[in-house]
């Protein structure tokens, strides 16, 4: 996962645990289209997981508020179901005790034996009480009170059929303790009717908290559910925020690639200028060069009869002239072959990161369809699946604009490179006109020092003149070395090449003709 970089050139100023980001633009992108719309869906973004968190946050303080009611509820119901056990046990052994009362001395024994089953009654639920629940009890004690109800209702009988036989036998008893026997038998009914009626309410009471408690439990595994939903919804969270996150540092790596390609973009205007400027440079050279070529020219119209011995010695030089330019022709295309070599690595390099950056998209157009499959396949479960539709679709936006962007760089990467192109050629064609200039020079010195040389054979001219002379002049030749006594009565020799005899009609036509025969 790619984490945002906090040195970039955007970076988040954040007060506050939600709210309140501010993100810093430098001015010279504020303008940009792709920028705004970033900066658009970034806020668009941060709204959607506010309103989330929003959400999350009132969802666990409701569920903190059900768990601390439902954990009230319990312990009161807990605390209510004691009372209740305690207070069975208790009218139990009360009721135990009025039996006793009722049963009266002649009923000894089997008091003996009621009075042992149910303490063993008693006994049992006191030791299988903490292991029991709420139902085992309410069945033990339902057997209790049917067991009580039998014993005080064959219990009475008995006993008034036992004091019968006892008042008959004894006949010494008198009628005063019959009736006292007779009235404490009576309250004795009335309490264990009160005890009975008090028991029947003890026994609604108890299936109220048997109620309470089935609720309870019911209350508990929704409780459990509650907290299950709660902690998955806990971790979509987490997933969003660090999704979030990667996004942040996946838009910073892009402006920061944004930056550099504005960078290089500058570096190539720089050069591109650089180089306007040195071509009007050599351009105005050119133009100088060429005034001076026709003063030149017009020198070498006077000057042109001595180009014959000239260019006779010129041959051997024009040979290692060819060679030399072998030479240098052989060192410009290894520059060439070296230059080209090193536009096709770029180039490469270019098409490669191409490729790379392709794949990149290719793969987070695969992360876009997945997510997409996972809203679909989330969308009856999840509320929050409309946002993270939208940023899929944002995040879709984003790439093909980004990619829209690479296009363009590269397309006006492509045009500079045409420029650059055709700027060389021109450069070069450049070089080649000022190569044959200054053999040209060269060549007008080498004539200049031979025709100083020979200067005292050359008849004075009449005036300087810049156009081409007349042919009465051109009949004028120079006096031969040799025979200088028949120099005033002899034509000039017509203007022909020295290498092919080529008779040209004036001498701009045989020093074009020369120059070419000669290459």
């Amino acid at each position: 996962m790619v984490q945002p970089q906090p040195d970039g050139t955007m970076q988040w100023d954040m007060s506050g645990d939600e709210s309140g980001g501010t993100l810093r633009v430098p001015p010279e992108l504020a303008a940009n289209e792709v920028v705004t719309r970033l900066l658009n869906d970034n806020l668009q973004l941060r709204d959607a997981l506010r309103r989330s968190n929003l959400a999350l946050r009132q969802r666990c303080e409701e569920m903190e508020g059900w768990q601390r009611k439902t954990r009230e509820e319990r312990e009161f119901l807990s605390c209510r179901f004691q009372e209740a056990r305690a207070l069975v046990e208790r009218l139990a052994q009360e009721n135990h005790s009025l039996q006793s009362m009722v049963n009266g001395p002649a009923s000894s024994s089997s008091n003996c034996c009621s009075s042992s089953q149910t303490e063993d009654l008693q006994a049992r639920p006191a030791r299988n009480g903490p292991l029991d629940g709420p139902q085992t009890l309410d069945q033990r004690e339902r057997r209790r009170v049917e067991e009580v109800d039998q014993h005080t209702q064959t219990t009475p009988p008995r006993s008034l059929a036992n004091n019968v036989p006892e008042e008959a036998a004894p006949p010494h008893r008198s009628e005063a303790q019959h009736s006292s026997d007779c009235s404490s038998l009576a309250k004795l009914t009335e309490q264990l009717q009160a005890t009975q009626g008090r028991y029947r309410d003890l026994e609604e009471k108890l299936d109220y908290l048997q109620k309470s408690s089935a609720q309870r439990d019911r209350t508990e595994a929704l409780l459990k559910q509650k907290e299950k939903d709660f902690s998955q919804l806990q971790k979509d969270c987490e997933a969003l925020k660090a999704q979030a996150t990667s996004l942040l540092g996946e838009l910073n790596e892009r402006q920061s690639s944004l930056e550099k390609s504005e960078v290089e973009r500058k570096m190539l205007e720089e050069k591109l200028c650089n180089k306007i400027k040195s071509l009007q440079m050599m351009e105005r050279d050119l133009e100088q060069q060429k005034k001076q070529h026709h003063v030149a020219m017009d020198k070498l119209m006077l000057q042109s009869q001595g180009l014959e011995q000239a260019l006779k010695n010129e041959r051997h030089i024009v040979t290692e002239e060819k060679k030399k330019l072998s030479q240098l022709q052989h060192a410009y295309t290894c520059l060439f072959r070296d230059y080209d070599s090193k536009l096709k690595s770029d180039g490469g390099d270019l098409c490669s990161r191409l490729e790379d950056a392709e794949r990149a998209l290719a793969l987070k157009q695969d992360l876009i369809d997945k997510l997409k499959e996972e809203v679909e396949q989330q969308k009856g479960s999840l509320e929050t699946v409309p946002v993270l539709t939208a940023q899929a679709e944002i995040y879709k936006a984003d790439f093909l604009a980004e990619r829209d962007a690479r296009e363009k760089l590269n397309e006006k990467k492509e045009e500079l490179q045409e420029q650059l192109t055709k700027a060389m050629a021109e450069i070069e064609r450049l070089k080649q006109d000022a190569t044959a200039r200054a053999r040209i020079e060269q060549m007008k010195q080498r004539h200049l020092e031979d025709f100083s040389a020979r200067a005292p054979l050359i008849p004075p001219p009449q005036a300087f003149n810049t156009v081409p002379p007349a042919t009465s002049f051109r009949n004028q030749g120079l006096v031969p070395v040799g025979d200088q006594g028949a120099a005033g009565n002899e034509d000039l020799p017509d203007l022909c090449c020295p290498k092919c005899q080529y008779l040209a009609p004036d001498m701009d036509t045989l020093q074009i003709h020369v120059m070419d025969c000669i290459q």
